[in-house]
C-alpha cells in the first residue's frame, strides 16, 4: 500500500507542477479514483504532499545539500548494484522534492546495505516508501494526529 501511495504523491506533484487549468482537488481525485486507487489512499496522499509543502523550512538534515546545478553520480560500485530504473526513480522523486540530496544520499546507503548483486526498482520503491510514510523514525510524521473516519480533506 505504501508505493500505492508514493504512486499518487508523484502524481500529484507532476500534475502541480505541469497544470496550467485551474483543475480542482476533486478533478484529480477523480482521476486517481478512476486508475484504481482508494480514497483513503488518495486522501493519505494529499495529506502527506501538503504537510510536505508546508515542512519544506530549514530541517535538522538540510544542513546536508548539493549545489543548485549538480547532480548526484553513481559510483562504480553503486552503478553495478542499482538498477538504471531504480535510479532514475530516485532522480525523480528528487526533482520532485519528495526526498531532499539527504534522503537520497541515505536511500542509496540502503540500498548497498542490502548485501544484494543488483537492486531493483521495486526494492527502491519499498525503501522510499517505508522511508517516507513507514516505520522510519525520521518520516516527517511525528506527531500527526489523524481523525477517525473518512478523512477527507477536498
Amino acid at each position: 500500500m505504501q508505493e500505492r501511495i508514493i504512486e499518487i504523491i508523484i502524481y500529484l506533484l507532476e500534475e502541480f507542477r505541469h497544470q496550467q487549468s485551474d483543475e480542482t482537488y476533486h478533478d484529480l481525485s477523480s482521476e486517481l479514483i478512476s486508475r484504481g486507487y482508494t480514497e483513503h489512499e488518495i486522501n493519505y496522499a494529499f495529506s502527506w504532499v501538503f504537510n510536505h509543502l508546508q515542512k519544506k523550512t530549514a530541517d535538522s538534515q538540510e544542513h546536508f545539500k548539493y549545489s543548485e546545478n549538480s547532480n548526484r553520480v553513481l559510483h562504480d560500485v553503486e552503478r553495478m548494484v542499482i538498477s538504471t530504473d531504480a535510479y532514475g526513480y530516485l532522480l525523480q522523486l528528487k526533482y520532485l522534492g519528495i526526498i531532499s540530496d539527504y534522503e537520497l544520499e541515505n536511500v542509496v546507503d540502503r540500498l548497498l546495505s542490502l548485501g544484494t548483486s543488483s537492486v531493483s526498482l521495486d526494492d527502491v520503491k519499498a525503501i522510499t516508501a517505508s522511508m517516507l510514510l513507514g516505520s522510519d523514525s525520521n518520516n516527517g510524521w511525528d506527531g500527526v494526529f489523524f481523525h477517525p473516519g473518512t478523512n477527507t480533506i477536498h
